[in-house]
């Protein structure tokens, strides 16, 4: 068995997981690999399996608050407005080691790592074990339908909504999202505080909004959008740069992928449009990522005020400090795609009030 096979970076997945998506993806890979997640997979549902044994009848009668969820198309600033939030502490998080360890963090969270920091694989920003996470990597390690599939079997980006929307699922499938998702979410409040609100990150959700909104009553939805162009070419970033990371099968042509994103893009936000129009305007709110670039502090005193949080002007500091330590990475050109964009993704320039061939201020 080739040492490659067991020193690659890979996602935690149980038993459950692999075989789920190996059911969807046929395509061979190396035996080595193969093996390698059966194996740890075997180990990882022994985990999971103690751990519910443990924690399940009290997380059962946990009550959650409504959860705030930043939803936007991938690469539209979720993560920045994601780290600004967990500064108050009125809000907890999933963290980057439960997302990544669902079917043991509750039995070792203590000896957790949470100073070293690493880089994400899109080169942008760095992490720590502690650091509030995207709960898809959990839904995905679980076993739960998730499009995050794709990032280890690249022809399932041609699946992307149907791997993201519980409306489209099989009942069973959807009751499955549905328990992985809700077990996650008071996982993370059993150990926080069942008295703070949730705050839940991650683009997948767009597809979600109907969905989350009856699974859990109250909650409420911040949408992220920003300049088209600069989305389009950092999304083609991320997928070229997780698929470098995570790939099992041979990513397809350029082209293919260029396609995938501007059709996903389209249907994604169009289905958040609509799902957002039919809730309660004091639950939704939508902001640009340039406006919270440059004045973050009015970008959340804004949010605060008009989705009811009540004075945000004791973690303020925090938000500045922040932005202060963590500049900015200086954006890739985008005028190589400019033309496709711009004809492609009218509508959306139209929608946020951005301005082809103009970048904003």
């Amino acid at each position: 068995m080739s040492s490659g096979a067991w020193s690659r970076p890979a996602f935690n997945l149980s038993l459950a997981a692999w075989r789920r998506i190996r059911g969807r993806n046929r395509e061979p890979i190396g035996g080595a690999l193969e093996a390698r997640f059966y194996l740890a997979g075997g180990i990882f549902s022994a985990l999971a399996t103690l751990q519910n044994r443990l924690y399940l009848p009290t997380l059962n009668r946990l009550e959650l608050r409504p959860p705030l969820f930043l939803v936007g198309h991938w690469r539209s600033g979720t993560t920045l407005l994601h780290e600004l939030l967990a500064l108050d502490d009125a809000f907890v998080a999933p963290s980057t080691y439960a997302c990544f360890n669902p079917h043991h963090f509750l039995l070792t969270r203590y000896g957790a790592p949470s100073a070293e920091r690493v880089t994400r694989p899109t080169g942008d920003i760095t992490v720590s074990a502690s650091s509030p996470q995207e709960e898809e990597f959990a839904l995905l390690c679980m076993g739960a339908t998730s499009p995050y599939e794709a990032f280890m079997f690249p022809s399932a980006i041609h699946r992307l909504e149907a791997l993201s929307d519980p409306g489209l699922f099989e009942p069973a499938q959807a009751q499955s999202w549905s328990d992985a998702m809700t077990w996650i979410l008071k996982a993370t409040t059993f150990i926080q505080g069942p008295e703070k609100r949730l705050l839940v990150k991650s683009p997948t959700n767009s597809f979600r909004v109907p969905t989350l909104s009856t699974l859990f009553p109250g909650a409420m939805f911040i949408r992220l959008v920003r300049e088209p162009c600069a989305v389009f070419a950092s999304t083609l970033g991320l997928w070229q740069s997780m698929w470098q990371r995570y790939a099992l099968t041979p990513p397809p042509h350029q082209d293919m992928l260029i396609e995938r994103i501007l059709e996903t893009r389209l249907a994604m936000e169009r289905k958040l449009k609509n799902s957002m129009l039919k809730l309660p305007a004091n639950r939704v709110a939508t902001i640009r990522y340039e406006d919270l670039v440059a004045d973050p502090c009015g970008v959340i005193s804004h949010l605060y005020e008009r989705l009811g949080f009540g004075d945000p002007s004791a973690m303020l500091p925090k938000v500045s400090a922040y932005m202060a330590q963590n500049s900015r990475r200086t954006a890739q050109s985008t005028a190589d795609w400019s033309p496709l964009v711009n004809a492609r993704w009218s509508e959306l320039f139209d929608e946020f009030g951005y301005v082809p061939g103009k970048r904003p201020s």
